[in-house]
């Protein structure tokens, strides 16, 4: 496949782990909401129920329109508004990110812990809540997607600061 990306970052990414969160005892997910429900811990809001498989780093290129959008807070990126992240379709098949049909393995939901460049040094480490969360997943690829292939060569995730499910 051709095509590369440009200007790469790496994004630190945790993929939701359904069957680990639905196991939580007293909390998993609400069947009737399809949420997260929180255990009672003794705080108003609970504790999150939420299970992560281990992080993905994940070479992306960032949409630079949104990123501006982000706020510098003490505790590391708050983000204020939607990031957009290209990702390479070969790099997500050669991490399990895609499967044999090419399906894409990320879900709305999963989160994006930070932002690194390429050797390692942090870029933005974003603050949880409100967090940096999959909202939306798009292929994309110059009209090669049509009818349903798996030919394209991007895979863009718009991000945002709500948490899903949570």
């Amino acid at each position: 496949m051709r095509g590369r990306l440009i200007n790469k970052f790496v994004a630190l990414l945790y993929r939701v782990d359904v069957d680990a969160t639905a196991a939580v005892v007293g909390g998993g997910f609400d069947d009737e909401f399809n949420t997260l429900r929180p255990v009672a811990d003794g705080s108003q809001a609970g504790a999150s129920t939420r299970r992560e498989h281990t992080a993905v780093r994940v070479d992306c290129q960032i949409d630079t329109r949104t990123w501006g959008d982000a706020t510098i807070t003490r505790g590391g990126f708050e983000a204020t508004a939607d990031i957009e992240l290209a990702l390479f379709v070969p790099n997500l098949r050669a991490l399990g990110l895609m499967d044999s049909n090419g399906n894409v393995l990320i879900s709305p939901g999963d989160r994006i812990d930070s932002i690194e460049a390429k050797d390692g040094e942090v870029q933005a480490k974003f603050v949880d809540p409100p967090g940096l969360y999959v909202t939306k997943i798009e292929r994309r690829g110059y009209g090669l997607a049509a009818f349903g292939t798996a030919k394209f060569n991007l895979v863009v995730l718009t991000c945002g600061p709500q948490r899903q499910g949570a």
